[in-house]
């Protein structure tokens, strides 16, 4: 009989980061939400066919076998190239981003003449799996390496990556000072659970925690730390599964692409993050999108700034001017209120516009034109079914 918490895992949080992945995956964007849709992919598989190598039905269902095995070569580069791309976004896929899967598919190569063989010998490995209760400890015939081998290249491989990518963040931090950032604290709270990751994924695969009973356990749940913090910034922050809000937010990492005016000490735009958080503390708090006259001057004078550090502002950092700036939230506060009440979904464009404080369907067909390079209704006709 499952548990709750088994159930939330194995079929809950499975089935919300499988929509996550497949939502990044297929919509256009960087790189680097790519890099996390595939991650979404791949923790969601991992999380299944674990639930079908515990609890007794491994011997069920053979054919699902080794099949999570090439997985833990192919997690590491993922996560690893997802750090990557979102410090440094401007960089394109080079050869060496495509060696790192080398292993992954080296191992799935080797594995195939099993996966496509009779089941009969499938059966025979889970016998021994069974034997002796382990899925690292058997003396397994199917690889080139033996299970525990192949365990030790795994840890080792997902530990190098780990490292790699806490340095990696930690380098960026001291080479552009940033102090204070969304993206920034994300990304090196990330790395650092991947770090305290691989010490129970050790402790795992050598029988200090789990056992290797084949039986569902809560290390299992230690084991993937860092993904859990993944999914929870996506449910914090939900608006990163869009494309232009999840570029804005990498792109304000850059230094480079933030250019002062000729008057202008370039040490003075560090400043604009932390107007940018309270502006966006403020739309969030007092959603002043919804009314005609969030003008540029009377936002300024709420948060506190003047009007023209809110326009330097809104350009440097999400690089929209401050009318565009309004009415993206506009447009995403009609697609969270139409996913949320039917009603919306009925309502016309001109009630809607006078609803999110466009003040006119022609507003409203302009922004969506400007910002997203379509009409009104294909636009919403797209997002009602993501």
């Amino acid at each position: 009989m499952l548990t709750i918490v088994e159930l939330c895992y194995d079929f809950v949080i499975s089935t919300l980061v499988g929509l996550f992945g497949l939502h990044l995956i297929t919509k256009k964007g960087m790189l680097a939400s790519k890099f996390l849709g595939l991650y979404f992919l791949i923790f969601c598989a991992r999380i299944i066919l674990a639930y079908f190598a515990t609890g007794g039905r491994l011997q069920e269902y053979p054919h699902l076998y080794m099949v999570g095995s090439p997985i833990h070569f192919l997690a590491p580069p993922v996560a690893f190239l997802f750090v990557y791309f979102m410090l440094y976004p401007a960089q394109k896929c080079k050869i060496w981003h495509c060696l790192l899967f080398l292993p992954f598919v080296l191992h799935l190569a080797e594995l195939l003449p099993f996966y496509f063989g009779p089941v009969e010998n499938k059966l025979s490995e889970i016998q021994l799996v069974m034997k002796y209760k382990s899925l690292v400890n058997y003396p397994g015939t199917v690889t080139y390496f033996p299970p525990r081998i192949l365990s030790f290249l795994k840890v080792s491989g997902s530990t190098i990556y780990a490292i790699a990518s806490f340095l990696l963040v930690l380098h960026f931090i001291r080479k552009n000072s940033y102090k204070r950032s969304f993206v920034i604290n994300w990304l090196l709270a990330y790395t650092s659970l991947s770090l305290l990751s691989i010490v129970f994924i050790i402790a795992y695969v050598m029988g200090i925690i789990g056992f290797n009973n084949l039986q569902f356990s809560y290390a299992d749940l230690l084991m993937h730390l860092a993904a859990f913090l993944n999914v929870g910034i996506v449910l914090y922050r939900p608006d990163l599964l869009d494309a232009v809000t999840f570029q804005s937010l990498v792109n304000r990492l850059q230094p480079e692409q933030r250019h002062p005016e000729p008057d202008e000490d370039a040490e003075k735009l560090k400043k604009y993050e932390g107007f940018a958080q309270r502006l966006e503390e403020y739309f969030v708090a007092q959603k002043p999108f919804l009314q005609s006259d969030a003008s540029l001057d009377n936002t300024a004078k709420s948060i506190g700034i003047s009007a023209r550090e809110l326009s330097r502002t809104t350009q440097y950092i999400y690089e929209l001017n401050y009318p565009d700036f309004v009415n993206s939230w506009r447009i995403n506060y009609i697609v969270e209120q139409r996913k949320q009440h039917e009603s919306w979904r009925t309502m016309s464009q001109d009630l809607m516009a006078e609803q999110a404080g466009f003040g006119s369907r022609q507003g409203l067909h302009n922004a969506i034109n400007k910002l997203h390079h379509i009409t009104p209704a294909a636009f919403f006709a797209q997002k009602d079914v993501e």
